[in-house]
């Protein structure tokens, strides 16, 4: 059984996948398509949260296949509309398709391809397998695609550009954007034995060679370019504080060392980070310092939560930070970390193959 405070965590997160599709009480919802609280970003990163209680080493039966239920409703709500319509929105008016998997919206499609990964992996019965998800944009515009067509084309796209990257907002992509579509690769290779994930090494080093800033801390230069304009590629001068902390937490679990290496210029900047309450890139930053085992760091980070951002904990509803900006995905982040990071969600064994579901080469590379 989970430790009380986990399981206290565990309630607040299902509690908020569980309710009715059409409701969305508890979440974000006062600017949903802003960076600081996205609804897609509320929700990739509760389905995170949820992973990492499934597969702790404490969790009961029951515990891991209520989480993996609320992961599978979060999937739902994923593909719901109201999710990336101001994107579709935008597109449409600019005459081309909206579909967020084809057109080039890699920020919102490699977050469900994490989701499907993590499912995956964890080896729960994946949605949309053999019949299609649907997005659907108004009666005549939809597009269909199983979880493991959205993989292919997120794979598709990266080995289409030499910079090994794909369209997250408009013409650029940015570093945080870019770690989720890696992560879903890397998920169903692991689950699936599938070499999507190579594909990868290209954007990675763009990252490192064109996205990463060096030379003296300037205001608005901190570790990586705030995007990457995939027509004239090139890296934008300026980031900021929260784009630096949320990509080297992910990619810390894929690359440890290079994210050690590059958080030195990140840790220098957190007194400030923390004295101006910026709560998603404390979390973020907690969650680095876990995944980068530096529990001196983690345990200030902690303790900053448990003082600045109002933590709630009742019987019914769970323990969460209810005094911060988009409050399911602060919590999240916290979670992950108390559950012990991301990392070992890589190194799940795959769940057993039947021998008639076999597959090798260019077959088992498309699962």
């Amino acid at each position: 059984m989970l430790a009380e405070r986990l399981s206290a965590y565990l309630r607040y997160l299902t509690g908020l996948a569980l309710q009715p599709a059409n409701r969305w009480d508890g979440f974000d919802l006062s600017a949903s398509d802003a960076r600081s609280s996205s609804l897609r970003s509320q929700i990739t990163f509760v389905g995170c949260a949820l992973a990492t209680l499934a597969c702790h080493p404490s969790a009961g039966h029951e515990e891991s296949a209520l989480a993996l239920n609320a992961l599978d409703a979060l999937i739902d709500r994923m593909i719901q509309r109201r999710v990336w319509a101001t994107w579709a929105t935008e597109t449409e008016r600019a005459s081309r398709k909206p579909d967020p998997v084809d057109a080039g919206y890699g920020t919102y499609s490699g977050a469900l391809g994490m989701l499907f990964g993590l499912q995956a992996a964890l080896g729960g019965q994946v949605r949309y397998v053999d019949d299609p998800f649907i997005l659907r944009w108004s009666t005549d515009v939809r597009a269909s695609y199983t979880a493991g067509e959205l993989i292919e084309a997120l794979w598709r796209h990266v080995r289409a550009s030499p910079d090994g990257a794909i369209f997250c907002e408009g013409e650029t992509t940015s570093a945080s954007a870019m770690a989720a579509v890696l992560w879903a690769l890397r998920l169903h290779d692991r689950a699936l034995g599938s070499d999507y994930g190579a594909a990868g090494a290209t954007w990675m080093t763009t990252l490192t060679e064109r996205m990463t800033i060096r030379g003296p801390r300037l205001p608005g230069r901190g570790v990586f370019a705030g995007s990457y304009n995939l027509r004239s590629r090139r890296a934008s001068f300026a980031g900021d504080s929260m784009e630096d902390a949320w990509a080297l937490a992910l990619i810390a679990p894929l690359d440890r060392d290079l994210a050690a290496r590059l958080a030195e210029r990140h840790w220098s900047t957190l007194p400030k980070i923390c004295a101006r309450g910026e709560a998603l890139t404390v979390a973020f930053s907690y969650l680095l310092a876990v995944e980068l085992g530096d529990t001196v760091q983690a345990a200030q980070l902690q303790s900053y939560a448990e003082q600045r951002l109002g933590p709630v904990e009742d019987a019914a509803a769970g323990r969460r930070y209810a005094g911060a900006p988009a409050a399911p995905w602060v919590t999240a982040l916290y979670v992950i970390g108390e559950a012990g990071g991301m990392a070992h969600l890589l190194t799940l064994r795959p769940p057993p193959v039947p021998p008639a579901e076999e597959a090798t080469g260019d077959e088992a590379r498309r699962r």
